[in-house]
């Protein structure tokens, strides 16, 4: 990500938010990312807005959650992934 903030303007829903601040060298710098994937209508529209190719959107369902708190992803847990639910008896 380049923090260009194309894939929230392009998006819908308005639920990408992309949080940056200029160095010193006068480049951008990211420093939040949130997706609201309970908002999330799947449109693609941010996925072709984005220059660099940062977002994909796949065949891969692995955002199933108990609350809607893990429905908002942010930049740690896009690039780490989505991690599988534990559970235990």
């Amino acid at each position: 990500c380049i923090a260009c903030n194309l894939c929230s303007l392009a998006c819908p829903e308005n639920l990408i938010v992309v949080g940056w601040e200029r160095t010193a060298d006068r480049k951008k710098l990211l420093t939040t990312f949130t997706y609201d994937l309970s908002r999330c209508m799947f449109c693609g529209l941010c996925e072709d807005a984005c220059p660099v190719d940062a977002l994909e959107l796949t065949q891969d369902f692995e955002i199933a959650h108990y609350n809607r708190d893990g429905m908002v992803w942010d930049r740690k847990m896009l690039e780490d992934g989505p991690q599988p639910t534990r559970y235990t008896r």
